[in-house]
């Protein structure tokens, strides 16, 4: 009788403490289970504030390439713009140079023309005059046959001279439009301009040389082009 209830109470003992035990195990993975609970909690949070500062990082980064990559270009267009304007410059300062060149040239060939004219001029009148003394002197031989040996020298001097001066004015005018072709060739030729004639003796083509260029061009002197276009064409090459 004795022994049975002794049992009874040792196996309620050992009851008893197991269930302690899972009383505390259960707590015990109640309280990690929160604990874990509490970890998946912090790393969320911190996963959440790293993927916002990422965030801002990637929004400050890109920021920073838009404002570097305008910057890259407005630097560009303006040394662009500062290289175009400088050629710019140089080009309209080496127009007005060359346009300085051909007016100086034009105003040069234009003294000269008219230095031409009144050496032309002048020779016609000289050539006039000693065609009046040769007809005076003639006149004067013809009302006095009979004179001494000088006037008989001087009038063989004057023969001789008469004998080369041409009687006719249209002769007279000849030459000097001959002097006058020739000292416009050798002006055109002293600017670098060099007339060529064909085979029938027609001036059709000018070699041009320039000296500042240090070139060679040929230009055919076309009727059908104006001589406008022609004479500014042959500046161009010249200058």
């Amino acid at each position: 009788m004795t022994t049975v209830p002794a049992l009874e109470q040792r196996d309620f003992a050992t009851d008893e403490s197991i269930v302690l035990q899972i009383q505390n195990i259960t707590a015990q993975l109640q309280e990690s289970s929160s604990n874990i609970q509490d970890i998946q909690r912090i790393i969320q949070e911190d996963a959440r504030e790293t993927e916002l500062v990422r965030r801002e990082a990637l929004q400050d980064a890109r920021l920073l390439l838009q404002r570097m990559s305008r910057n890259l270009e407005l630097t560009r267009s303006e040394g662009s713009g500062q290289h175009i304007e400088a050629e710019s410059l140089e080009h309209n300062t080496q127009m007005y140079e060359m346009d300085k060149k051909k007016f100086a040239i034009a105003k040069t060939i234009q003294n000269m023309d008219q230095d031409i004219v009144s050496l032309e001029t002048a020779i016609h009148h000289l050539r006039m005059q000693s065609l009046k003394l040769g007809f005076s002197q003639k006149i004067n031989n013809a009302r006095n046959p009979h004179s001494d040996n000088k006037g008989a020298r001087e009038e063989a001097t004057t023969s001789n001279q008469e004998e080369d001066l041409p009687d006719d004015p249209e002769d007279i005018m000849d030459d000097t439009s001959h002097a006058s072709t020739v000292l416009r060739l050798q002006l055109y030729r002293g600017l670098g301009i060099e007339l060529l004639e064909d085979d029938v003796g027609v001036y059709s083509k000018a070699r041009i040389r320039s000296n500042v260029r240090k070139d060679v061009h040929l230009v055919k002197l076309d009727d059908q082009l104006s001589p406008y276009f022609q004479t500014n064409l042959i500046w161009e090459f010249a200058s």
